[in-house]
């Protein structure tokens, strides 16, 4: 492969990154420690158990922190850790790290990071694995290789001073599960909704009875007016797939979610009423409204919406696995919902939303 892997040279979160379709080519791909003149290079591997021989969809986020991401955190953010590693550098203004022995790629991939300090610094690197919520449970054998397409590997490096792993009080988790949800959606997407208040809603505009939301949504009133009145947001229409969906629990560890690492702005941006005391909000399937109000007994995902802000924004980021051995290529779509002060002037909903071409 001789041309650059996707990757940003903009990034707006101090985070580099790419994505492969097979993380198997970066089973043996080492972190490279160069000094100027090239003399006394560290050479690091970033699996060594080889555990990304198992081909998976991989992303590769690299960041510079101030202090190390507590390891629970990652764990929501990025999934089950797999392995874990953590080496000792010594760094020099002049110093470089990149990523080399990627098969398929004949260059070697600089992260970009520049000007160091010189200090002592502890580079981590753990490997994560995020499966399908739907997957959790017990499987049946048929179903084990569908569950492996879907699953999604991250390689997380991270590059801190060595006095900030050695603190004597660590940072606290502060994500939860119901700040990123992971999971499959078929072609009609999802809405968003606290769920009780939604049900009086509809039960006040429609009264009792066993009503098919999906077909009320498609003559426009009903949707209309639940938008409208911050009943729901919606992401409707959505090519099916697996997709991530973020909240962060605040503004700072907002800044370690590293989304936008390509650099890009968001795919498509949605805006959505929402009532200031909404704190969460169930993840519904759309095909799921058509058994209205059983839909409603169902225990589905929630995530949850810190602030009081009126408007709620949900924006779609998506970055593609790239092949360097002949795979087809896969996106790794995110939905990143926010929210901040004041009424919308525009409900805008995510409609039509096409991750993957399915031509």
């Amino acid at each position: 492969m001789n041309t650059p892997l996707h990757t940003n040279s903009d990034h707006q979160n101090a985070a580099f990154g790419f994505a492969l379709a097979d993380s198997s080519v970066l089973a043996e791909a080492q972190l490279v420690v160069s000094q100027s003149g090239g003399a006394g290079d560290l050479q690091l591997d970033i699996d060594p158990q080889r555990l990304l021989k198992d081909g998976r969809k991989v992303s590769v986020i690299a960041q510079q922190l101030d202090s190390p991401v507590n390891r629970q955190d990652a764990n929501i953010i990025y999934g089950q850790e797999l392995a874990y590693v953590q080496y000792a550098v010594n760094l020099k203004p002049d110093s470089t790290i990149s990523i080399a022995s990627i098969e398929g790629v004949e260059q070697s991939v600089n992260l970009g990071w520049e000007a160091f300090q010189e200090r002592e610094y502890e580079l981590r690197i753990s490997l994560h694995m995020k499966t399908p919520r739907i997957a959790e449970g017990t499987l049946e054998p048929e179903q084990l290789a569908m569950v492996k397409y879907a699953q999604v590997i991250t390689v997380y490096i991270s590059l801190f001073p060595a006095e900030a792993a050695s603190l004597s009080s660590p940072s606290q988790a502060v994500w939860s599960r119901n700040h990123h949800v992971f999971d499959s959606y078929g072609r009609g997407g999802f809405i968003l909704a606290d769920l009780p208040r939604l049900a009086e809603r509809v039960g006040e505009l429609m009264g009792p009875g066993n009503h098919n939301l999906i077909e009320q949504f498609a003559e426009g009133e009903l949707s209309d007016t639940l938008l409208e009145e911050g009943m729901m947001a919606i992401a409707w229409g959505v090519t099916p797939w697996c997709y991530s969906l973020y909240s962060a629990p605040d503004e700072q560890s907002a800044g370690i979610l590293a989304v936008d690492k390509l650099g890009d702005e968001p795919e498509r941006q949605g805006i959505y009423r929402i009532d200031p005391s909404i704190q969460q909000l169930s993840i519904v399937p759309a095909n799921e409204l058509a058994y209205w109000p059983a839909c409603v007994q169902n225990d589905w995902p929630v995530i949850d919406v810190a602030g009081e802000g009126e408007t709620l924004h949900m924006d779609l980021y998506t970055q593609i696995c790239e092949s360097v051995n002949g795979l087809h290529e896969n996106p790794l779509p995110s939905f990143v919902l926010t929210r901040s002060q004041g009424k919308p002037e525009t409900i805008i909903p995510l409609i039509d939303v096409v991750i993957v071409d399915e031509a």
